[in-house]
């Protein structure tokens, strides 16, 4: 039975030699799930008679250790891991990117669980964070994080690090050449969250 669906929606433009990535992260009421990323549209065109090219994957997930512990599992970045079951899960985070074109894509999370003894409120609202990844000054990508609104375990600047450091190294430049600047934090409403972003 699927009890809960989180959803987001990502977005990234970019022409030029450079590639643009973005990244989700939807966090999930604790339970086994389903996580799935697929691209919804795009438009590519060539670059030094280099094709452009879209992917979206799942980067990385976590799993509860315990109640209050979790273990972060690391995710090659490869577009075949684009669906995963995932028991215990914590969250999940995506990421696409572009190459000489636009693309929109969307990454999903179902949980599947038991029939409760009570009835349980499932939550009404989730807390976004929003983060801005700069290089030089240059906006060089974002980082959307979709929060449960209580008893929330994401560690928002391990998640952000981590999404900054493989920028880096993507880059080519020192993980302290990437800025990390935050820009915005709202509460909006579920049943299902979406999240749009730029370009990281």
């Amino acid at each position: 039975m699927i009890d809960w669906i989180g959803y987001g929606w990502i977005a990234g433009e970019v022409s030029g030699p450079s590639t643009y990535f973005a990244d989700l992260t939807i966090e999930v009421p604790r339970g086994d799930v389903v996580a799935a990323a697929a691209v919804t549209g795009f438009s590519v065109g060539v670059q030094k008679n280099e094709p452009g090219s879209v992917a979206v994957y799942i980067r990385e997930y976590a799993r509860f250790k315990s109640s209050t512990l979790i273990d972060v599992v690391d995710v090659p970045p490869d577009p075949t891991n684009n669906v995963m079951a995932i028991t215990d899960c914590a969250f999940v985070r995506f990421r696409m990117t572009v190459f000489q074109g636009r693309a929109f894509s969307q990454g999903l999370v179902w949980r599947f669980a038991p029939k409760p003894v009570e009835p349980r409120v499932p939550p009404t609202k989730f807390s976004v964070h929003q983060f801005h990844l700069r290089a030089h000054g240059r906006v060089v990508g974002e980082h959307r994080l979709v929060a449960l609104p209580r008893g929330s375990r994401l560690r928002l600047d391990s998640l952000v690090e981590r999404a900054g450091a493989e920028a880096a190294r993507f880059l080519g430049v020192r993980p302290r050449e990437i800025e990390t600047v935050r820009a915005r934090s709202r509460t909006k409403r579920s049943g299902a969250a979406s999240a749009r972003l730029g370009i990281f």
